[in-house]
């Protein structure tokens, strides 16, 4: 039996609530057992001591290409050194389905908890896959994924930047398809995810009663309305059109343009979507390119890309977590810091709340708890506790998708 309790913390529960200070985190094995103030410690418990320094959720990255192949782990791993306890891979499919099994077994150790999806896609789609079309194949399809165990069911409604022989406005899945897919999943008791750019995909999508809806690069009016009225997830992945990002890819000309494009548009939707009280959710086509991103780098600059679209810094980092979690149906194990879920946590050696910036700095982020073991720290812990980096995430960098 593991019993910890850290200490002194300025804390940060998840729940969009005032940040409570000198407040304990009691964590017995995997899970929390009591957080607040006055919170007594046993004896025997292992004292962390986190004052002057922030306690927070771990970050929950709600959209990542991540399979099951060496890469995949060490994505996983050097995410969690930066703080990013839980990854949504949309494309994990067969080999990533595995390999989550195997880090719940705890057989592969070290790496952030994998939600696995599986792809169902049509015929020349722009997410590739397990193929098929027409209302009864997909039905078909979605009960061959759900057999294989995926978290959820990823689908395109609309096309994407990626492919030369592709524009974001081309319809993939009609809304009959759509309907179907959907109804399945559903009826396996699994949450649908969609890629969609633009109308009539992101219109179909909402008839069509998906749970989540990604990227929304060229989202209008009636698309963020709809998401709002139906109480749908928004995932916007606004690092995507980033002028960091643009820059990351000089050798596919073909992007760039809709990107610039679709970017001012972008940004006036999740605004909107913002102002109206839709549910904004935390994603970013993790871990991004290789020729501009470091691995863990999309996730915080995600944060500060919300911010500047209106959410205040709590808001920000409700969505890193709280929503997150929910839009994937997890929120009963993880998300928050409360009684009996995940003791995913991070110490912060600073306040997000005056400074989100401190999440992008790998040095900052403390120390890193997942399901109450401590998997990372920096030299603030280092004597406390002897855990090395195998190799820093500034080394090590993978190929993109958008």
């Amino acid at each position: 039996m593991s019993l910890k309790a850290i200490t002194h913390a300025h804390l940060i529960d998840g729940n969009g609530g005032m940040p409570l200070s000198d407040a304990t985190i009691l964590v017995r094995d995997q899970q929390i057992e009591a957080v607040g103030q006055g919170v007594e410690i046993p004896a025997e418990a292992e004292a962390i001591d986190a004052a002057g320094r922030t306690v927070m959720p771990g970050l929950v990255e709600g959209h990542a290409h991540v399979g099951g192949n060496t890469d995949a782990i060490q994505v996983l791993r050097l995410s969690l050194q930066r703080g990013i306890t839980t990854v949504c891979s949309v494309s994990a499919n067969r080999d990533g389905i595995r390999l989550r099994d195997g880090i719940n077994a705890g057989q592969v150790r070290g790496c952030a908890r994998m939600i696995a999806g599986a792809v169902v896609c049509p015929t020349h789609g722009h997410v590739k896959f397990r193929t098929a079309d027409g209302p009864w194949e997909v039905r078909k399809a979605v009960r061959e994924m759900t057999d294989m165990g995926a978290d959820f069911i990823k689908t395109a409604a609309s096309g994407g930047f990626w492919a030369a022989n592709e524009t974001c406005s081309v319809r993939n899945y009609t809304l009959e398809e759509l309907e179907a897919l959907v109804d399945e999943a559903h009826a396996w008791e699994v949450p649908v995810v969609v890629h969609a750019h633009t109308q009539p995909g992101i219109g179909n999508s909402i008839r069509a009663g998906v749970d989540q809806i990604h990227h929304g690069c060229f989202i209008d009016e009636a698309g963020v309305r709809g998401i709002k009225d139906a109480g749908l997830y928004y995932v916007p992945t606004l690092r995507v059109t980033s002028d960091r990002n643009l820059a990351a890819w000089p050798d596919r000309p073909w992007m760039l343009a809709e990107m610039r494009k679709s970017q001012p548009i972008h940004r006036a939707g999740v605004r909107l979507a913002h102002e109206i009280g839709a549910n904004i959710a935390l994603g970013t086509d993790y871990p991004g390119s290789g020729q501009g991103w470091l691995v863990g780098d999309a996730s915080p600059w995600e944060l500060v890309e919300l911010q500047d679209c209106g959410l205040s810094p709590m808001e920000v980092l409700v969505a890193a977590t709280r929503t997150t979690a929910k839009a994937y149906r997890k929120l009963d194990r993880f998300g928050t810091l409360e009684p009996g879920k995940f003791a995913d946590l991070l110490i912060v050696d600073g306040n997000p709340l005056d400074d989100l910036w401190v999440l992008y700095d790998e040095t900052k982020i403390a120390l890193v708890m997942k399901e109450g073991a401590v998997e990372h720290v920096t030299d603030l812990y280092r004597d406390h506790y002897r855990i090395g980096i195998d190799q820093p995430a500034s080394r090590f960098r993978v190929e993109g998708y958008e």
